[in-house]
């Protein structure tokens, strides 16, 4: 795979970095990192996000082309990260097609190969640390802003080295990546540390809402636009809200629901130990990894919220 990488990077000059709406520090990360080391090689890259930076990453070194507008250029390829499935890149992902070969880089057991190329690796910690592998395999030195977005990557995908996904390599990785000028504590002070107060009061609201099932086994919390509107707050604030509700004693799933409209929901699912969440999420069309995935589901909230405890139910009874 890194072999048809490398004579696509090698034919090309024109590449386009893409990666999942809501994009999460992994997903980040490895494009600014992606879009770096093309920089690095002498060639032309863009990255697309079709939603903003979260302003908790908004610290990272970031590309100088960078757009979240569709493009409509021609490209040698495009390198789509960290990305399960082409349609998590957002409406209008078929715009994409036609428009360059797809490289597909991701670390998603439920990742569907797409690309001409797909590098999928389920057992790394994060898309970063495929690419780091792939850095050192076509030798292209590691600068300071390709680093700190490696290792945000690694740190955030991992739960802050907390997550079930985090071995040796991720620790390593790292750990060069300090070696070459990142500080951790800048890192996790920036990603956990540096929340604006709206953030707390949306809080609040959200553990207002939760809900237990099968003896307190599953919990279920919703956020709604109400709740952004009462906060000034938007959807960005509610990042991570779904672990709280993991680290309570004795849930082994925990279930975050963010309204989209009033018929759609995005739906969050964290989980301990057996309860293969990525497994639930793809009967609704999304998936992940075993403790953490996504999907999204139509319907009232009521509905939504019966539809999830069906599926709980094999699980707890």
């Amino acid at each position: 795979m890194i072999e048809e990488i490398r004579q696509l990077i090698d034919k090309g000059n024109k590449f386009l970095i893409t990666t999942h709406m809501d994009p999460d520090g992994d997903a980040l990360g490895s494009s600014f990192s992606m879009y770096y080391a093309l920089e690095a090689l002498g060639k032309k890259a863009t990255v697309f996000l079709k939603d903003p930076v979260p302003y908790m990453y908004r610290f990272l070194p970031k590309p100088l082309q960078m757009t979240h507008e569709f493009p409509v250029d021609q490209y040698d390829a495009i390198f789509v990260l960290d990305c399960g499935n082409l349609y998590r890149v957002g409406d209008g992902f078929e715009r994409l097609k036609g428009m360059g070969a797809f490289i597909n880089i991701d670390h998603h057991r439920t990742s569907e190969a797409f690309g001409v190329v797909n590098l999928i690796d389920e057992h790394a910690s994060s898309t970063a640390e495929i690419l780091y592998g792939l850095f050192r395999a076509l030798k292209i030195p590691i600068t300071f802003d390709m680093a700190i977005n490696i290792y945000t990557a690694i740190f955030t995908d991992t739960g802050s080295f907390r997550y079930d996904n985090t071995g040796s390599s991720a620790f390593l990785i790292c750990e060069e990546m300090t070696r070459l000028g990142v500080k951790p504590a800048y890192v996790s002070q920036m990603v956990h540390e540096n929340h604006p107060k709206e953030r707390f009061w949306l809080l609040g609201l959200v553990f207002s809402t939760m809900e237990t099932y099968y003896q307190d086994k599953v919990a279920i919390a919703c956020v709604t636009e109400e709740m952004f509107k009462k906060t000034n707050t938007d959807k960005d604030y509610s990042d991570g809200f779904v672990e709280y509700f993991r680290e309570i004693r004795g849930v082994e799933a925990a279930i975050l629901i963010r309204e989209i409209n009033k018929q759609r929901y995005k739906i969050s699912m964290r989980s301990k130990g057996f309860v293969d969440v990525a497994a639930i999420c793809g009967f609704f069309g999304g998936g992940g990894h075993k403790n953490a995935a996504g999907c999204t589901m139509d319907g009232t909230l009521e509905e939504v919220k019966n539809k999830l405890n069906e599926c709980f139910l094999k699980e707890f009874i």
